[in-house]
């Protein structure tokens, strides 16, 4: 009988050990469907979110390399306002492809640089790596086709001491409107079927505009003055300075219900702009812009995450080169290929 018992229990533990491993090979195993995703999300679901790297052969030469054009064009001295006039640069970038005599119509995206540099920056710094970066993400479908345009705030020299810069900011985006956009989306095929005011705003839905470090307080800039010729904001790596400078690090609150009542103020509702606001984890700018970002979110009846999301690419400073990882997970979503 002792032995018989024995058994019994020999057999039930051998029946509990089997049954444990059955349940730890079901768990472990990962269907394929179930592996994460690689590559940039089409849609946000939070409010912070995290980059994902650029492939390192986006890094390389692309045999579909696109061109740059440098326009020169007049505009006037909108810091003083006093109708003087004035001469400015910009840089176009067109895909490879990009035709004359096409019917195709390409998006449009105005960056502005930040302390330091000036139109060319974008196109020439690290040995080209921005366009390397477009040329890939245009050629292998990853975006739609998009005309790419290199703005500068600075008149004249650069000033020394970088918070100077801030009125010639706060101009920017009354000069893209004004100037250069008319130009631009005349000369090239875009969707503006007029380049009056009027068709400035009809065609917002095909514009963006985004910038890092000054270039992000422009495009806080844009979003105040120009909210409806632009749909797309993409600040990178500063707050806004309405309010003053770092006002959006320093009055988060404030900042941010005076963005919500421009847009309470507008014809606009909440699916008619967005804004892809950016930093790295080791940024000095971080704590500025997502300490603005979180304070807008708060906002619930202007700012969701169909209209406002926060990215952060982890150990990237306040530098050029973090650019490329933020506009390989932006562009994709503000202007995603139709075709793919």
């Amino acid at each position: 009988m002792y032995q018989f018992r024995i058994m019994i229990k020999v057999l039930l533990l051998c029946l509990c050990m089997a049954a444990c491993t059955d349940n730890d090979k079901e768990h472990s195993i990962i269907l394929p469907e179930q592996e994460p995703e690689v590559g940039v999300s089409s849609d946000y679901t939070e409010l912070l979110n995290k980059t994902t790297p650029v492939p390192s052969e986006y890094n390389q030469e692309s045999a579909l390399k696109g061109s740059v054009v440098q326009i020169d064009y007049d505009t006037q001295n909108y810091v003083e306002g006093n109708g003087e006039m004035r001469k400015s640069t910009a840089y176009v970038y067109l895909p490879y492809g990009y035709e004359e005599a096409s019917d195709q119509c390409y998006n449009v995206f105005y960056f502005v640089h930040g302390h330091g540099e000036t139109a060319v920056s974008f196109f020439q710094n690290e040995n080209g790596l921005l366009c390397k970066l477009l040329d890939h993400m245009i050629g292998n479908g990853d975006m739609a086709p998009t005309i790419v345009v290199s703005t500068s705030y600075v008149y004249g020299n650069p000033v020394d001491y970088y918070p100077e810069a801030d009125p010639y900011c706060e101009a920017l985006p009354q000069e893209l409107v004004n100037d250069l956009i008319p130009i631009v989306e005349s000369r090239y095929h875009t969707y503006t079927e007029s380049t009056d005011i009027v068709g400035i705003k009809a065609s917002r839905e095909h514009r963006a505009i985004g910038g890092f470090s000054m270039g992000a307080v422009t495009t806080w800039y844009a979003l105040e003055h120009t909210l409806d010729c632009f749909k797309y904001f993409m600040p990178i790596s500063s707050d806004s300075w309405s309010l003053g400078r770092f006002a959006g690090m320093d009055y988060p609150t404030e900042t941010a219900e005076h963005f919500a009542n421009i847009i309470r103020s507008s014809t606009l509702t909440k699916n008619d702009f967005y804004i892809w606001a950016c930093s790295g984890t080791d940024d000095v700018a971080y704590d500025r812009i997502w300490a603005q970002v979180q304070a807008m979110a708060q906002l619930s009846d202007v700012f969701s995450v169909n209209n406002l999301t926060f990215h952060e690419q982890e150990g990237a400073r306040h530098e050029f080169r973090s650019l490329a990882e933020y506009l390989y997970n932006a562009l994709p979503f503000l202007f995603p290929n139709g075709d793919k």
